[in-house]
């Protein structure tokens, strides 16, 4: 079949007669059935649960409404506003908002969220998938991405226990950063362009998972890379700085306003870098989270374990071709658990910026990608390994479809244990747990008969070795799960949690008092105040448009009057008679409302929140950088065309 009928393939039967079509509808249901609890449930108990079902709500409203970057969230806090999206990035909130029509349930703005929680553990096992394919053979590739979307940091962590939103969507971007930089150490220039978009989506979707993160494809290009390293390595850092600005619309803000609001308050007790080390003799906990920080140590731990296995694994059974790929990946492992022990500290106080992370835990999800690479190179499929023959150490064709189906039987079984509490309000009885690791020792008895029979001892070893360590990993789910996931959400809790919906300490505004700013108080307040409150019996007053960053009230009053404005004081309001370019001073009032002085007469003041200067700078460097981006398509378009038809002549 020549290149021209290539083309002319129905899509149906391209994904029907692609040699991947296997792989990618297995990564698809593993990811559907993982987050089966959360799409079905819709609202699941989680710590962060409420402040993302606040912000997709409102994110998405505002979005409908056509405003294309909500960052103040007119409606939050009792309706007094946020400035949440100065601070938080709103990658994951745009793909939430899109998925939010397909959700029909009772509860539209958690099913919503769980949609695109699915979507996104999904999302990164294909990426995964496309970067790993690169390395090693499809099925491998395939086997090891379920493994990468299951294990407990990405799933039972950031979903299911903390609901860490952006930490969880980030896991779809680093797999596909990867790929490009895989494709730039090849020598292609045109994947610059892909690299530089992965990388300011995952700036946009969690800051310091790219904190964390960067460093490892740089030391990629320097480690793995044997021919044209400087140019892999300039092309990189010209995508890194492409991204950087492209990102600069949301990290520009961010990062230069922060005394506006409480800041601090996130950086100091529980927050504190210091006092999150795993394995610490003293830990700051005065929430009496122990039984999560074993599970997170057990994990951890174990993880490391899996990762020098699968290292030593891998460089027994792989091409040599692969071995510094594979050594690579366990010097990544090592570092990010080193990164997450009290002996880091030094690390952590010559780097400042790296203390913003506040959890050192968070150089797990490098430490998964980690084990996920060298899990895929251990798996004896890979393209000139042990399966490149008929028959190589006793282990015939036949045999591979077996091992294949083991491992995934025994990574489904283990992450299924995990997420079946979930199903149901109530934990399952003691009894439960009990079946449930009886089962297991019988899966892990007949498995040890059947590859006694059918395979040689180094592989009995490397499969029993790697089964029980997958098995404890994700063994110590039922204990976590049985003490913290044990209820969801109901209907009338959700609508209260809206009506009323408080963002985190750190976004309040600087000008509001923390005695005002909680779940009571400001429910007290808002049910006090009306949208415009003012200081004189006499004044008249409507609002003709109520919209974020944008308030018109028409007022009639007979002597110089304080309106008080139903919002939070921010820097950017600005008021000034509709039709003019008269302003009027603007202040705040005790509970830090916004306020302004109007003199006596009919008038009609507009009240904008209107960008700041680095609002607007890094609107300006985004811009730049979109466009530079888009002159570098086309350059490299053009190009390829004018190749194309030089092939073209010549023939």
């Amino acid at each position: 079949m020549n290149s021209k009928e290539k083309r002319l393939i129905s899509l149906p039967q391209f994904f029907y007669k692609s040699p991947d079509f296997v792989c990618i509808s297995s990564i698809i249901i593993a990811g559907l059935l993982l987050t089966f609890p959360v799409v079905f449930n819709g609202c699941l108990v989680a710590i962060d649960f409420p402040f993302h079902l606040s912000w997709s709500s409102y994110f998405t409203e505002q979005l409908f409404h056509g405003e294309l970057y909500p960052r103040w969230l007119q409606n939050m806090n009792a309706g007094f506003g946020s400035p949440s999206f100065f601070f938080y990035p709103p990658i994951p909130y745009y793909f939430t908002a899109l998925l939010s029509p397909l959700a029909h349930y009772n509860s539209s703005a958690c099913n919503a969220l769980g949609l695109s929680c699915a979507f996104a553990l999904v999302a990164s096992g294909l990426t995964a998938y496309i970067w790993l394919r690169e390395i090693v053979h499809r099925n491998a590739a395939a086997i090891a991405s379920i493994f990468y979307m299951a294990l407990p940091g990405h799933l039972a962590i950031n979903l299911y226990f903390s609901f860490a939103f952006a930490a969880y969507w980030a896991f779809v971007w680093m797999p596909l950063i990867l790929y490009f930089t895989l494709k730039i150490i090849r020598g292609s220039k045109l994947n610059v362009i892909g690299l530089a978009i992965s990388f300011a989506l995952l700036i946009s979707t969690h800051l310091p998972t790219f904190l964390v993160f960067f460093p490892v494809p740089v030391g990629y290009v320097l480690f793995v890379s044997d021919k044209q390293r400087k140019a892999a390595l300039a092309r990189l850092l010209i995508s890194i700085a492409i991204a950087v600005g492209l990102s600069a619309i949301y990290w520009l803000p961010a990062m230069t306003t922060q005394e506006s609001v409480s800041m601090k308050d996130m950086l100091g007790g529980r927050f504190y870098y210091a006092n999150n080390f795993l394995f610490a003799s003293s830990r700051y906990d005065p929430y009496d989270f122990k039984k999560f920080w074993r599970y997170l140590e057990l994990t951890t731990a174990i993880t490391g374990v899996l990762a020098f296995f699968a290292w030593k694994a891998s460089n027994r059974y792989v091409d040599r071709n692969i071995k510094p790929e594979s050594n690579y990946w366990l010097l990544i492992a090592i570092a990010s658990i080193f990164m997450t022990l009290p002996l880091s500290q030094f690390v952590w106080d010559i780097l400042p910026p790296l203390q913003k992370i506040q959890f050192p835990y968070r150089f797990n999800a490098v430490l998964e990608l980690a084990t996920s690479a060298l899990v895929a190179m251990a798996i004896p499929q890979v393209r000139t390994g042990v399966f490149a023959s008929k028959s190589v150490d006793g282990i015939n064709t036949d045999k591979k479809i077996i091992l294949t189906v083991y491992y995934i039987l025994s990574v489904f079984f283990i992450t299924t244990i995990q997420i079946l509490p979930l199903q149901d309000k109530l934990a399952f009885p003691g009894s439960y747990n009990t079946v449930l690791i009886l089962s297991l020792i019988a899966i892990i008895l007949v498995g040890i008969t059947f590859i006694e029979k059918r395979f040689s001892l180094p592989f009995r070893k490397f499969l029993l070795i790697g089964f029980l360590l997958t098995s404890t990993l994700f063994l110590g789910s039922i204990f976590y799960s049985k003490y913290y996931i044990v209820s969801r959400i109901n209907g009338s809790e959700i609508s209260k949690l809206l009506q009323v919906s408080i963002a985190p300490a750190e976004h309040r505004p600087t000008w509001v008092p923390k005695e005002v700013f909680n779940r009571e108080n400001l429910t007290q307040l808002s049910e006090k105040l009306p949208l415009v409150q003012v200081n004189t019996e006499s004044a008249r007053w409507a609002v003709s448009e109520w919209l974020p960053r944008r308030i018109i009230v028409k007022v009639d009053a007979v002597s110089n009057t304080k309106l008080t404005i139903h919002q939070f004081y921010y820097p950017g309001w600005s008021a000034i008679f509709k039709g003019t370019s008269q302003s009027l001073p603007v202040s705040f009032s005790e509970d830090g409302l916004l306020q302004t002085l109007v003199p006596a007469g009919s008038h009609e003041i507009v009240f904008t929140l209107e960008p700041v200067t680095v609002e607007k700078i890094a609107q300006r460097i985004s811009m730049a950088s979109a466009i530079l981006l888009l002159l570098l398509s086309l350059t490299r378009l053009i190009r390829r065309k004018f190749s194309l038809l030089r092939i073209f002549l010549n023939n």
